[in-house]
């Protein structure tokens, strides 16, 4: 037969050596310091550390009050335990803690009434039916469950049940996650209900009536704060399955905020290297290193946009790479990044890049190599005409080389737009802002518009390629130029420009048509000028039309960014 101080030992230390494992268990989880909703976790150890202590102190106690106090105590210490673990499966896989919730409710109110249970018990008695206090082989309380009790025993199992099922979840949703997680998590689950059990059936001979349900939390929590924290498959932030789906040809990786794999579907597995194995828990940027200065960039916004290339086989496949980041209550928790196949697009941008670099290259080979027998002929005709008039007579063969010398200035100038229309046909990537006004008085100047007014009704700035606005203002100035107007009013709007020549009187009753090149059209009418216009305004998404005015034409740019000031309007001639 046992000895009362020997047995006694015996139940002091099995529940010291459980305060001493949470104890440990809660420093290890809280050094965690990137897991997710670790205070949660332990703030559930904790609660069971103190159910143990309780649980302990009655064993000391030395009186039938003090004991059955500190029973109760004990019994408040065991509620808080489960509804933290409640809190803690909620918000970790990112389920809404909203008393709306009807589930939320129903545990709160749970709470409320199992500690109105314990709190009244001397008065109605409904936590426990009876208590007898005992002194051998030792002392202790032996209760009997009332109905309080019982409830709590089942509300207990109801929220353990979908606590574990909210994390297992978790790993049910995801094809790339071993299985075994969720029996170790549910064979925790059922081994820490067993010491209820013992109690509740008081089948254990040695202490009738005694309560072991406390020994329970060791297993679960030690289970739990492994396969959470430690094995590395939970301890990354939650990502519902439907935001990583294997049924779509984009690969799909999904991060935690230290930038490691959380999931992953089918067509990302084509994109990770031959030889990785299972991806869960590393950083994406140790398989891709490509990837890192696109997962730097979001820099406070939510999306990411770039293109990735690599190299496998010998093929060459470029992916468009788009990072979002996921929120978490205003905290950045992860990222979502999409790699989509882009090839056949990114190839057709190279090639029609590469024909634009022939295009440029072709027109200015042709522009340099006709000019130079162009200069020759212009040359020699001025000086045959200069010769055949040294007698003072004009002559027809004179007149005759004055047209060839008119001829081959027009050709000469038209190797020029040619060529600044092989220049400009690219779109522009960079644009900047730029003085309106400035801009116009400058290109004014350059063309030598001569006795002509110009009117600048509104200033500001334009979002624009510096070069290519004042080709487009310098054509225009020149065509009014030649066109014989008096004024030409230049106004900056909320969406670009309009420019407007009393004297230019072109079909704008044919629409985009005047910006078409017509190698008939004569010099004084259309021409390839406009075509440039277009060209260049386009190349920078822009729209330019042309619209009848009071006798003259005016065109407008539209498309662009612009911000006006309050500039008076000013005049140049």
């Amino acid at each position: 037969m046992l000895g009362s101080l020997p047995l006694v030992y015996w139940y002091v230390s099995l529940h010291g050596v459980s305060v001493l494992i949470l104890t440990i268990t809660s420093y290890v989880v809280y050094a965690q310091t990137d897991a997710h909703h670790r205070s949660a976790f332990v703030a559930y150890l904790l609660f069971g550390c103190c159910w143990l202590a309780a649980a302990v102190a009655q064993l000391f106690a030395g009186s039938p009050e003090v004991t059955s106090a500190l029973s109760l105590a004990a019994d408040a210490f065991g509620l808080f335990s489960v509804a933290a673990i409640g809190y803690f499966a909620t918000v970790y896989t990112d389920r809404s803690t909203s008393l709306r919730k009807p589930q939320n409710a129903a545990w709160l109110a749970w709470v409320v009434l199992g500690t109105a249970g314990i709190v009244t018990q001397p008065l109605l008695g409904l936590q426990y039916e009876s208590t007898t206090y005992r002194e051998e082989p030792f002392a202790y309380l032996a209760i009997e469950p009332g109905p309080a009790y019982l409830l709590s025993v089942a509300v207990t199992m109801v929220v353990l049940a979908v606590s574990i099922g909210y994390l297992a979840r978790l790993f049910v949703e995801s094809h790339h996650r071993p299985s075994s997680s969720v029996v170790v998590l549910v064979g925790a689950t059922v081994l820490s209900l067993v010491p209820n059990a013992l109690s509740t059936q008081t089948v254990v001979p040695v202490l009738p009536g005694y309560d072991y349900t406390v020994l329970g939390i060791v297993p679960l929590g030690v289970v739990l704060a492994y396969v959470v924290f430690f094995r590395g498959e939970l301890d990354l932030a939650p990502m519902a399955r439907n935001e990583v789906v294997d049924e779509i040809d984009d690969a799909l990786f999904g991060l935690d905020d230290a930038e490691r794999i959380i999931d992953y579907n089918a067509a990302a597995r084509a994109v990770l290297p031959p030889d990785t194995g299972d991806p869960v828990g590393m950083p994406l940027t140790a398989l891709l290193s490509e990837l890192e200065p696109y997962l730097r960039n979001p820099d406070g916004t939510d999306d990411a946009l770039a293109t990735y290339t690599t190299v496998t086989d010998g093929t060459r496949t470029h992916y468009s790479v788009s990072v979002s980041t996921i929120s978490e209550r205003g905290v950045v928790a992860g990222y979502t990044v999409i790699l989509r196949d882009v090839t056949a697009s990114e190839t057709a941008r190279r090639e029609l890049r590469r024909q634009n670099d022939q295009l440029e290259s072709f027109a200015s080979t042709v522009a340099h190599d006709l000019r130079n027998p162009l200069q020759v002929a212009d040359g020699t005709t001025t000086l045959l005409a200069e010769r055949l008039r040294s007698g003072g007579e004009t002559t027809p063969a004179a007149d005759h080389l004055d047209r060839v010398d008119e001829a081959v200035s027009r050709m000469d100038a038209v190797l020029g737009e040619l060529q600044t229309l092989a220049e400009h046909a690219q779109s522009v990537t960079e644009t900047e802002s730029v003085a309106f006004a400035e801009t116009v008085r400058d290109c004014w100047r350059t063309a030598t518009a001569g006795e002509m007014t110009l009117i600048v009704p509104a200033d500001g700035t334009i979002e624009a390629e510096p070069n290519r606005l004042e080709n487009i203002l310098e054509s225009l100035f020149r065509r009014s130029a030649d066109g014989g107007g008096a004024t030409v009013r230049v106004g900056l709007t909320a969406g670009g420009f309009t420019y407007t020549d009393d004297g230019l009187d072109i079909p704008t009753d044919r629409g985009r048509a005047v910006f078409a090149y017509d190698p008939m059209t004569g010099v004084d009418e259309v021409g390839l000028g406009l075509k440039i216009v277009r060209t260049q305004a386009e190349s920078q998404g822009w729209t330019v039309t042309a619209e009848p005015s009071d006798g003259g034409t005016t065109f407008v740019v539209s498309g662009a960014e612009t911000t006006l000031s309050e500039n008076a309007t000013e005049v140049w001639s």
